[in-house]
């Protein structure tokens, strides 16, 4: 990687503070759907930030309010799945806001109520991976939505039920790894060949996490962080990197703080692990990165402000942090660390 250092610049905060919000980008923007406020209760709150022009922008509300639902991108539109309802239950309400028309859709609902769908798009439909129902009893539910059509197709079911699982689409194979079996996480690591439209198990993560992040490029996924189990033994250093070609796992280094629940992207051919939660029991602003070809950690600037349970994406290699959980309760703050 060639010379340069990490720096973080602070945008204007979100209008709507919040945690458990979910994330979208579409054409350059940032979408921000969803998520709780400081008494826990779901909002249908929908904002939208330019980074032309450094504004936010308040849309239209969700029709329904939820926290954390599956979000894909379609075209012009954003997909908003299952998620939490106000009464703290699964729902089965999909809705699509179109971008020209500025409105609000229904579409045809999940075949049960859901919450912890992971989705990722592949040629203009929006898949659908497992999720927890109303019975707390996690599915291996695999579908696939056109969104085009309003219509859904049944894909052959995951070999693993669970909820809370992270997903990568890399070439034709998308990978399914980690995620949740009630309260207790699932170490099984999966992967669905498109084309031949079979599943295929890998090699377990090496430990059992919640709460622990996940990233991949297009030759490694790594396993990074979380909640050891039992809970007592407090959060993890953990550091697992899977080889998708050789289809062996390695344990890295350990990263320096013990942490779940942060975010993580690349930045500058690095992982980045930024804030979280740690044993301290409360938001951190510490920021390390990961080297995976010399397997080394580096402790970089820390975060302008404290975050866990945030929403966060990678957009033109910047690494944005946006609201979650701060000492003072939910926050709108948002953060972007580039490499330069």
């Amino acid at each position: 990687m060639t010379s340069g250092s990490y720096r973080w610049e602070s945008m204007k905060s979100m209008p709507t503070k919040r945690v458990f919000a979910s994330p979208a980008v579409y054409n350059g923007q940032v979408y921000v759907l969803g998520g709780c406020d400081d008494k826990g209760i779901p909002l249908s709150n929908f904002e939208m930030y330019d980074p032309s022009t450094r504004k936010w922008t308040k849309l239209d509300d969700m029709p329904t309010k939820r926290a954390a639902p599956g979000v894909a991108v379609v075209d012009n539109k954003i997909v908003a799945f299952g998620g939490v309802a106000e009464d703290q239950m699964p729902l089965d309400v999909v809705e699509m806001y179109d971008n020209d028309t500025k409105k609000w859709t229904s579409l045809s609902s999940l075949k049960e109520k859901l919450l912890g769908v992971s989705v990722v798009v592949k040629d203009k439909k929006i898949l659908v991976i497992g999720g927890m129902a109303v019975d707390t009893n996690s599915r291996d539910n695999f579908c696939s939505f056109d969104v085009s059509k309003n219509q859904w197709k049944e894909l052959p079911t995951m070999p693993t039920a669970r909820y809370a699982s992270s997903s990568f689409l890399i070439g034709d194979k998308l990978y399914v790894i980690g995620g949740r079996q009630g309260k207790i996480p699932t170490a099984a690591f999966e992967v669905y060949n498109i084309s031949t439209e079979k599943w295929e198990c890998l090699p377990d993560i090496p430990s059992k996490r919640v709460f622990s992040m996940y990233e991949a490029t297009d030759k490694h996924i790594f396993s990074i962080g979380g909640l050891q189990q039992p809970a007592n033994k407090g959060f993890s250093d953990a550091c697992e990197v899977f080889d998708l070609d050789k289809k062996v796992w390695k344990v890295g280094q350990s990263m320096p703080t013990k942490r779940g629940d942060f975010a993580i992207g690349i930045v500058g051919g690095k992982v980045i692990c930024a804030g979280g939660l740690g044993n301290q029991g409360k938001p951190l602003n510490t920021v390390e990165c990961y080297d995976q070809e010399n397997d080394t950690w580096t402790q970089i600037c820390d975060l302008p402000t404290l975050h866990c349970s945030c929403a966060y994406k990678t957009i033109d290699g910047c690494l944005h942090v946006i609201g979650g959980l701060s000492k003072q309760g939910p926050s709108g703050n948002m953060e972007a660390i580039s490499f330069r």
